[in-house]
């Protein structure tokens, strides 16, 4: 995962010891240090004359997010006279609070400050976190940990590019997007390219190249013998051209409509090569720009693959969740079963079984007043075996809600949802805040 980089910035008064600051200042900005955050550091604003150095400070260097340190009581306009030029950025405004020297219970006025500047910087609408707790609280480093890793995620997104092979599939309305709007609200760029410059090349890959991962295959995949071999070529070279338009493009994650242009005009879905470069790059079919959006999300948010299913079944305390070929192969529980396509596209899928643990789902969609992500959690199992009509095995997984599955289906979002093995449930709130994103949890 990409470090979080944070600009840290300490704010005092001139009328407290300055030997008692600076050690609260020293062991707060280690604080942050050992959590693996990289930090911009400016020197404490203690007067209005620090305040043009501390905005220099800040600019030398890309920033993810500011820390606002409030270690004692300030003027608030000093305060704001640093920030307001960086309200675009996230803010987690951290308060020290009361201490012990001595055996004697002190204070130097943090949290009575603190107090004034949350509420000026909600009025002033930046986009903040509000923590409180001295550097030696574990509380206070959780806090400070997780909302750096979302605070990250968010200046990542605003950089990021996505591909966009075709647009949506099949009509889903879902599926669509406003391109200003998703630049603007939450962040990355969508460069779209029709599904021709892939097909085109298809043809131009090496085949030494494509023989090279012929073996692979074969040593690593359990193969149907419905499979022939023009098959697998067909499957390299089409990986091999997807991951070097990703490469030569500078897309962060890619989707790709499949339906009908590659399904069956070509002959060839890319169920087989996007499920090959999901461990390598955030990726998913039927050109679904919210869900990969929300995949990017959550893989900014752990590092992890991100995976996604169609929603097959609400049963009473889960759901089942399978698409229709593609799943990354670095989730299968074993080696990865390779089949044909037998009905509805052609070309090869993905055929695993996913592995089981802990798992967050979530999607985003467009609303009224701007975007709305649905968040759920439970615990990925094996389902009853099962397929949709005419066509081999999905890679599937049932995944028992925390929440209830009727409120699930009363808020469904789509047939897509993004899957991680992880629960994320507390950051995708975060980023929903920090994004104006409105959450609704089940």
């Amino acid at each position: 995962m990409e470090k979080p980089r944070a600009g840290f910035v300490p704010f005092t008064y001139p009328d407290y010891p300055p030997d008692m600051i600076d050690r609260f200042v020293k062991e707060s900005e280690s604080l942050v240090r050992d959590l693996g955050i990289d930090v911009v550091s400016t020197r404490p604003v203690v007067v209005y004359e620090d305040v043009s150095r501390a905005i220099e400070d800040l600019r030398k260097e890309r920033i993810d997010f500011i820390l606002a340190l409030i270690v004692s009581w300030v003027e608030a306009p000093n305060f704001t006279a640093v920030l307001k030029g960086f309200f675009q950025l996230p803010i987690l405004l951290w308060s020290h609070t009361r201490f012990r020297e001595k055996n004697k219970l002190l204070t130097l006025g943090a949290l009575p400050a603190a107090g004034v500047l949350r509420e000026t910087l909600e009025e002033m609408r930046a986009k903040f976190k509000f923590i409180y707790g001295m550097p030696d609280e574990d509380r206070v480093r959780r806090e400070i940990a997780k909302f750096s890793r979302v605070a990250c995620a968010v200046g990542r997104l605003d950089r990021s590019k996505i591909g966009l092979l075709g647009y949506a599939s099949m009509g889903m309305y879902t599926a669509t997007f406003d391109h200003v709007a998703v630049r603007n609200r939450l962040g990355p760029e969508i460069q779209q390219i029709d599904q021709y410059e892939l097909i085109r090349k298809v043809d131009e890959v090496d085949e030494s190249s494509v023989m090279q991962l012929i073996r692979k295959m074969r040593d690593e995949w359990e193969i149907s013998p419905r499979v022939a071999e023009k098959d697998l070529k067909t499957t390299a070279r089409m990986y091999l051209s997807l991951k070097e338009m990703i490469k030569r493009l500078g897309w962060d994650a890619v989707t790709v409509k499949c339906q009908y242009e590659l399904s069956r005009s070509y002959g060839f879905a890319p169920c087989i090569p996007l499920s090959m470069l999901g461990a390598e790059v955030t990726c998913s079919c039927e050109g679904d720009v919210p869900l990969i959006i929300t995949q990017l999300m959550m893989h900014y948010l752990t590092g992890k693959t991100i995976a996604y299913g169609d929603v097959h079944a609400l049963d009473e305390d889960s759901l089942v969740l399978a698409a229709c070929g593609f799943a990354p192969l670095d989730l299968a529980s074993g080696k990865p079963k390779v089949d044909k396509h037998t009905a509805i596209c052609e070309g090869l899928l993905n055929s695993s079984q996913y592995k089981t643990g802990r798992v967050t789902l979530a999607r985003l969609a467009s609303s009224e007043c701007g975007y709305k992500m649905h968040i759920a959690s439970g615990e990925a199992g094996v389902p009853e075996p099962f397929n949709e009509v005419g066509c081999p095995p999905y890679p599937s997984m049932s995944v028992k809600l925390n929440g209830s599955v009727p409120q699930f289906a009363d808020r469904m979002m789509s047939q897509h949802y993004a899957i991680v093995y992880a629960d994320i449930k507390d950051e995708l709130l975060e980023l929903c805040r920090l994004l104006d994103i409105d959450p609704i949890v089940t």
